[in-house]
């Protein structure tokens, strides 16, 4: 059991870090950013390559988070900013962003999976009965830190209240004179780094391809519903219980429907509490 729930919590941090940056997008915009997949895939892309070029596993890394952050902000100015007057076409053009970024990688890179490799490869962590190979690890502390640095930017820094305030009312903030395309940008630019983070995560225990992240994308949209729609908090503790839900299923029932566990708890939690576990009365990042 302790097993389990330690499989679990990984899967759950991976589930956040991909949802904190989809419910902040959302938050701010009100876009169902599916896109993220795709920069999710050019990032895990750019660390390989780097890496494949000789750069340590460490710039290797920053130049893929670099990439996500740069692709996630491109998207925003290109074609999210001349939408956000026409809420109903948003879903249609994030899934063509998401196509095109997809065949951009399939393009350049091809089909053929792909390996990442680091430096703990070989750690394995052993505390009692529990094991915890050296890439899962990295992956607790990693995403601890970022979303602690993003809980910090957004409840201690100006830019973090401005975010909160367009969150909360986009007209109000307007003509409080708050920068709305800057707060929108800055929300594209956190969520493409949480994106860069979970490529680095995510790339060495899956192969890297240009559909990778097609389904633990699915699995963050069904946490930021969980979590509560505008969420960033919720969004946390929606992804660690899908986790660990997804965990104990795939270990007591069948891993093959490890995806299935995660949307009957979805069905559930619509049915018993419709707003999420952390529901709001207004739009909000927080």
């Amino acid at each position: 059991m302790s097993q389990v729930l330690v499989n679990g919590v990984f899967l759950g941090c991976l589930f956040a870090v991909v949802a904190v940056g989809l419910t902040l997008v959302y938050g701010v915009m009100e876009v169902p950013n599916f896109a993220h997949a795709g920069v999710i895939v050019l990032s895990a892309y750019t660390t390989w390559s780097a890496g494949a070029a000789g750069l340590p596993f460490a710039l290797a890394a920053l130049a893929g988070i670099a990439c996500g952050a740069l692709v996630s902000v491109l998207t925003e100015v290109l074609a999210y900013r001349w939408i956000i007057d026409r809420p109903a076409a948003a879903p249609a053009v994030a899934l063509g962003l998401m196509l095109i970024l997809q065949n951009v990688a399939l393009r350049l890179y091809g089909g053929e999976g792909r390996s990442l490799d680091t430096p703990y490869d070989r750690v394995l962590l052993r505390l009692g009965g529990v094991s915890l190979s050296g890439i899962k690890a990295a992956l607790v502390v990693l995403a601890v830190v970022s979303l602690l640095a993003l809980h910090l930017l957004l409840s201690r820094t100006s830019l973090g209240r401005a975010m909160r305030a367009v969150a909360q009312d986009r007209e109000a903030a307007a003509i409080l004179g708050i920068p709305l395309r800057r707060q929108y940008a800055l929300a594209f630019l956190i969520a493409g780094v949480l994106g860069g983070i979970a490529a680095i995560a995510y790339a060495p225990t899956f192969q890297i391809s240009p559909y990778m992240a097609d389904e633990v994308l699915l699995s963050a949209f069904v946490v930021v519903v969980l979590g509560g729609l505008g969420s960033v908090w919720g969004a946390v503790a929606g992804g660690l219980v899908l986790g660990v839900v997804e965990g104990l299923g795939s270990a007591y029932l069948s891993p093959a429907y490890q995806s299935a566990f995660g949307f009957l708890l979805l069905v559930s939690i619509l049915v018993l509490r419709p707003g999420g576990l952390r529901s709001t009365n207004a739009r909000r990042v927080a």
